[in-house]
């Protein structure tokens, strides 16, 4: 547990919290901090946040006189791994990975001890650099859930310059068939789920945390009987939205003189754009699909079909975006950008 911020504090307190650094004996001099990493794994240097200096949060000088006092109000400090090659992933838990206690999963800052039996009363940073999307569900479905942590955990989120946390994009809507209905896009899901508090989250430059957007909606048909022929044609499908996978694009209507043209995928940070509509001897004239969501804009409605007696045939509603932050109900989330959040940040429900 954390030392305290007044009274008596001795060289012995300061061992039992971070570990001896020799053996059974320790020197104060050892738990110096060195250029605000200590011992910490050098790829945690991406993050450039002066709130993780080795054991102590920042209190202990990298040069000069050290004293006992530097170390009041101090805790241990735990890293859990998200950030080494292959730690990225898709619907991970935090505390899943520190519960493992798997070489290489949580690293102890100073490398001096052991990790706990649970992480009451110390600092936990969940370090993501690499990736971690969702998936195509529900709306609530987050990429990352910090889990739930033991009481008087400190408990921080840091999102490194390559950590990419994302929802994943809803797939297009597919196009009418003829003058059948379009089909509405899919909505996306989320990115970060919150489920302790109070928790902090910090995004490093270049790092990212985001909705997965919806689909765009299918394209209305169009249906025309006043010449000789029956003329009809489908519309086109819906973009898929962007997020972690992206959205599929969606199909074109078919069973049509003309089928509709499908949409096409989005990508991680841009909606794919809506196939487009068909004209039938500019009788039967049908919508284009919706362009898929993304951080800048909605995912669109697919647009309406025209027949040439004035029928029309509505074009479907785009999908809606998932949230960047999750939070369970009354929870505290202090977040700290430097990077990019794309999407809502107080939504409520995590799962």
């Amino acid at each position: 547990m954390a030392l305290p911020s007044s009274g008596q504090i001795s060289l012995g307190d300061i061992a039992n919290e971070f570990g001896f650094t020799n053996g059974s004996s320790t020197k104060l001099g050892d738990y110096r901090t060195t250029n605000g990493q200590g011992n910490f794994p050098v790829s945690f240097g991406t993050l450039q946040f002066n709130s993780i200096d080795a054991q102590t949060g920042g209190s202990v000088p990298t040069s000069g006189q050290i004293k006992i006092s530097d170390f009041r109000s101090t805790r241990l400090q735990q890293v859990v791994n998200f950030y080494g090659s292959g730690k990225g992933g898709s619907r991970l838990v935090a505390k899943d990975r520190y519960n493992s206690n798997s070489s290489g999963e949580v690293n102890v800052i100073g490398n001096y001890r052991t990790r706990p039996n649970n992480s009451s009363g110390t600092k936990v940073h969940i370090h993501v650099n690499q990736q971690i999307g969702s998936e195509k569900t529900r709306v609530e479905h987050c990429a990352l859930r910090t889990g739930s942590w033991d009481s008087s955990t400190t408990l921080q989120v840091d999102v490194g310059g390559s950590g990419r946390i994302g929802g994943a994009g809803g797939d297009g809507g597919r196009g009418s068939d003829g003058p059948g209905a379009a089909v509405a896009g899919g909505s996306g899901t989320s990115g970060l789920g919150i489920q302790y508090s109070p928790t902090t989250v910090n995004v490093a430059s270049g790092g990212v945390i985001t909705a997965g957007f919806g689909g765009g909606g299918g394209g209305g048909g169009a249906y025309d009987t006043d010449k000789e022929a029956t003329r009809t044609s489908s519309g086109g499908g819906g973009g898929g939205g962007a997020g972690i996978p992206a959205g599929a694009g969606g199909g074109g209507g078919i069973n049509a003189n003309l089928n509709g043209q499908p949409g096409n995928a989005g990508t991680i940070s841009e909606g794919g754009a809506g196939g487009s509509g068909r004209n039938n001897d500019g009788e039967a004239i049908s919508g284009a699909g919706g362009a898929g969501g993304e951080a800048s804009q909605a995912a669109g409605t697919g647009v309406t079909g025209t027949g040439g007696e004035g029928s029309t045939y509505a074009g479907a509603a785009g999908g809606s975006a998932g949230a960047a932050i999750r939070r369970n109900t009354g929870f505290t989330v202090n977040v700290t950008n430097n990077g990019s959040i794309n999407g809502v940040q107080n939504a409520t429900t995590v799962l």
